[in-house]
């Protein structure tokens, strides 16, 4: 009807801003979905769906005009940010329909009931894939002259809402199979507005997942079925983000893909190779942030190879334990598999990545630690350490298996996932395993010690020169990273501070219960702590970036002199005032190697050293003694500095995030390692 004013959609996938880090920084690909399908399905019903990532700016849109629906994102990360939405829309606008959606929600029927009638803003809760849901929900809602009451009085799909004074299930609708029927976010101009070089691309290849993994939402049987989007749409989306990245936003180097287990299938080649041509013509992307599937090693290493380094062969298997992986329903590579795939791997020049967890049903110290240890000796370059997340909607969350293993959990606030938005603190809160039937609370603390240690020795390759001479004196990696806990736990200074003060935050960050965690951060003195980064942040990459950053010196020390020491107890270095002089040498060369420092003018400024031996070559050599053929007939002063590619990557990398400390802390985990590698140069010959 001309002059009628048009149903107001407004579609939310938040990420707290409030810190000055975003706490995810990928685009809102789900909700881009949800729009274009609406944009599609609704044509000529005057509805107007407007996206949002930023609270500030959907909460300055809910003041200036209360939408007629709110659909809102629940994941693990958003989940408190979407209920104050939903409050504040019903304060504002009591008849508007509040919707929430999203993974974030009990797997047993009898707790989603519980879960909508603990909170009575919202309307309806969207189950399963929302994609259609969205617009079918829309449709009902138009065709009930948008009165929340009459809607609710009917039947609705796929979703847990209130009826009639209390709270009803429907049956889940299937997943649909034909991908290509949702028109492309990307293609369609809906996600141009999120190109502001905050926010890093995000495609999705396909949807599900064949494995079942208990701790993983993937893992369920709703999910089991793999759905393809079609290559030919992958690749015009591919060049479209190439393309306005370059125009508008060309510091972002970040793409991600949200697929389970990207690089298994044959078309993921053919996509690594869309995406090298896109390095070629656009310089884009420098860094690929992806789960590689654990089935298929071959062909994740075409995929690392057609984009030239700017992804990482992911590995994860999560235990070595065959008990805990029964527990999980978790298969794995086998380790001699895993050791020759590594094996490849480096000999291609490529970098492989792991992934642990720790509290999994039936894992103790022991095992865990037997796990990291296996993946250092097999030579994988980089694991992350996690501790096991009690997800919503996987079945790890369950009643049935919170009983049957004893869990301990705690609560803490999830890193840069705060904020205050108009007059009220909101926190998004995590509970994690901190202890099982196997696993005390005590040797938990333990193994996180451990995981410390191996975030800032192993991880990234800091320390390979170091590893190289130390396997010339057969001193395994797993012997050598040990004892890197023992150099932390008995040096002085900062390094021994450091290991102090994560492990007094990695006690102090748990709490309880959900409420004690939000009301120790709600009072003013913590939550000031938590906005300048002091408390509360992901304490590995935090500690990584102190370590990485401002305590480069004094860590590299702590590793070179425990090393020394473990390789004059071999009784194989030969003459010890030779070997001593060389390694102050090896020290230096080292220490000035990787670029560190407090300001972006210090981590780029090249760094001179006078050495007296030729260390790259003994490195080369394999760490060889005697150790007198590489001393230089006179001292050398050389310079070490970023390669122009490193220089680029890593300047446009601090813009994004700063030097502050709560930047550092996503930066760590967003840079190739290259690119903080200074090269060493000779002076020209006479």
């Amino acid at each position: 009807m001309a002059g009628s004013t048009p149903t107001t959609v407004y579609a939310a996938d938040l990420r707290h801003n409030y810190s000055g880090v975003l706490s995810v920084d990928a685009m809102p690909l789900g909700v881009g979905y949800i729009k274009a399908v609406m944009d599609s399905e609704l044509q000529g019903r005057d509805v107007d769906v407007r996206l949002f990532a930023y609270p500030d700016v959907l909460l300055e849109a809910i003041e200036k005009a209360p939408p007629d629906v709110l659909m809102v994102g629940n994941y693990m990360w958003n989940e408190a940010l979407g209920h104050f939405f939903l409050r504040r829309l019903k304060a504002l606008r009591p008849d508007a329909l509040a919707v929430m959606g999203g993974p974030n929600l009990p797997e047993e029927p009898e707790r989603q009931v519980e879960y909508v009638e603990a909170h009575p803003e919202i309307d309806i809760y969207l189950c399963g894939e929302a994609d259609y849901a969205g617009a079918d929900l829309t449709r009902l809602f138009l065709d009930t002259g948008k009165s929340v009451d009459a809607l609710l009085e009917g039947e609705i799909p796929s979703a847990v809402y209130r009826q009639s004074g209390s709270v009803v299930r429907s049956g889940t609708q299937p997943r649909r199979k034909e991908l290509d029927d949702i028109p492309s976010p990307f293609l369609t101009g809906i996600m141009d507005e999120f190109f502001d070089g905050k926010l890093a691309p995000m495609i999705e290849t396909n949807r599900g997942c064949p494995f079942q993994c208990k701790f993983c939402v993937q893992g369920t049987a709703f999910y089991n079925k793999v759905n393809y989007f079609d290559l030919d749409r992958l690749r015009e989306e591919i060049h479209y983000i190439a393309r306005r990245v370059h125009d508008t936003c060309p510091s972002m180097g970040t793409l991600r893909i949200a697929d389970p287990n990207f690089g298994m299938y044959k078309r993921d080649v053919e996509i690594s190779g869309f995406l090298g041509e896109m390095q070629k013509e656009f310089g884009w992307p420098t860094f690929i942030d992806a789960t590689t599937g654990k089935n298929k090693p071959e062909r994740i290493i075409e995929c690392l190879e057609k984009v030239n380094g700017a992804l990482v062969l992911y590995q994860a298997v999560q235990s070595l334990d065959d008990e805990v992986l029964r527990n999980i329903d978790r298969s794995n590579i086998k380790l001699d598999a895993y050791e020759k795939i590594m094996i490849h791997v480096r000999g291609r020049g490529l970098r492989s990545n792991s992934d642990l967890i720790l509290g999994l049903p039936g894992e103790s110290m022991e095992s865990h630690l037997r796990g990291l240890f296996s993946l250092v000796d097999a030579g994988t370059d980089q694991a992350h350490c996690f501790q096991a997340m009690v997800l919503k909607g996987s079945d790890l969350e369950t009643t049935a298996m919170r009983e049957r293993y004893h869990y301990v959990t705690r609560f803490r606030v999830l890193p840069k996932n705060y904020g205050v938005y108009g007059d009220e603190q909101v926190f998004d809160i995590e509970e994690i395993i901190v202890g099982t039937d196997t696993l005390p609370f005590e040797d938990y603390v333990q193994c996180r010690k451990h995981h410390l240690t191996f975030s800032l020795f192993w991880n990234d390759s800091w320390f390979k020169d170091v590893l190289v001479a130390a396997k010339e004196f057969d001193i395994a990696p797993s012997a050598w990273l040990s004892a890197m806990l023992e150099a932390m736990e008995s040096a002085g200074g900062s390094v021994k501070k450091l290991l102090d003060d994560f492990v007094d935050e990695t006690v102090n960050e748990l709490f309880p219960t959900l409420e004690a965690c939000r009301d120790f951060y709600a009072r003013p003195e913590n939550f000031e702590r938590l906005r300048r980064g002091e408390i509360g942040d992901n304490l590995m990459y935090k500690y990584r970036a102190v370590a990485s950053f401002f305590d480069w010196p004094d860590v590299c020390r702590a590793a070179l002199d425990k090393t020394r020491e473990m390789i004059l107890a071999t009784g194989r270095a030969g003459d010890k005032a030779e070997f001593e002089a060389l390694w102050r040498d090896v020290h230096q060369y080292l220490e000035a190697r990787h670029a560190a420092g407090r300001s972006a003018e210090e981590i780029a400024a090249p760094v001179d050293v006078t050495l007296g031996h030729d260390v790259e070559r003994w490195l080369a050599d394999g760490g060889p003694i005697p150790v007198s053929p590489y001393r230089l007939a006179e001292p050398q002063t050389v310079q070490f500095r970023l390669t122009e590619e490193g220089a680029a990557e890593l300047e446009a990398a601090l813009r994004v995030w700063t030097t502050e400390l709560t930047g550092l802390t996503k930066l760590v985990t967003r840079i190739r390692v290259s690119s903080q590698v200074r090269e060493m140069h000779r002076p020209p010959a006479a």
